[in-house]
């Protein structure tokens, strides 16, 4: 995953700030996905899952909030194969959102007996995460997001 978001972020990076302030927020949710799935001899201190679901819980929040604001507004003058492919993305974007949101739920505060399912569930949720960024990226490239973004917002602290 690491791997596609560095790919994700060559090409959809410099696009817009609120853009390339979502990239880095997948960026540090993934970062610490991939520490707490990968450590399998101890289960996370409360604390630890407590931050990651917080993380979770602000990555889908900036998307709705923040990103998906400018995609809708490009989504609004788009026509054709991009109204359609957005028609298509977004719900499931949706549903994805309701997983993450569940997974947070249950492991906001996680008592021991709970916690005993957190590597199964961590797997789904890598799942989740994966199918997620795969969308919002479609979706964003589908709708040219950098010819229908406000210009006043430079991604890079160049002029506007």
């Amino acid at each position: 995953m690491l791997g596609k978001l560095e790919q994700t972020k060559a090409r959809l990076g410099g696009i817009h700030k609120a853009l390339d302030t979502f990239l880095n927020a997948r960026q540090q949710l993934l970062v610490e996905y991939i520490r707490l799935s990968t450590n399998k001899k101890t289960l996370p201190a409360n604390e630890e899952l407590h931050e990651f679901c917080g993380q979770l819980v602000d990555y889908v929040s900036a998307g709705h909030f923040e990103v998906y604001d400018h995609v809708l507004a490009a989504y609004e003058a788009s026509t054709g194969n991009a109204r359609v492919l957005a028609e298509r993305i977004y719900p499931r974007i949706k549903r994805n959102t309701d997983e993450a949101l569940n997974f947070h739920d249950k492991y906001h505060e996680a008592d021991d007996e709970v916690m005993m399912e957190l590597d199964q569930d961590l797997n789904r949720l890598g799942e989740v995460l994966e199918e997620r960024f795969s969308l919002e990226d479609r979706l964003v490239t589908a709708i040219r997001l950098a010819d229908h973004l406000d210009t006043s917002e430079p991604a890079s602290g160049e002029p506007a």
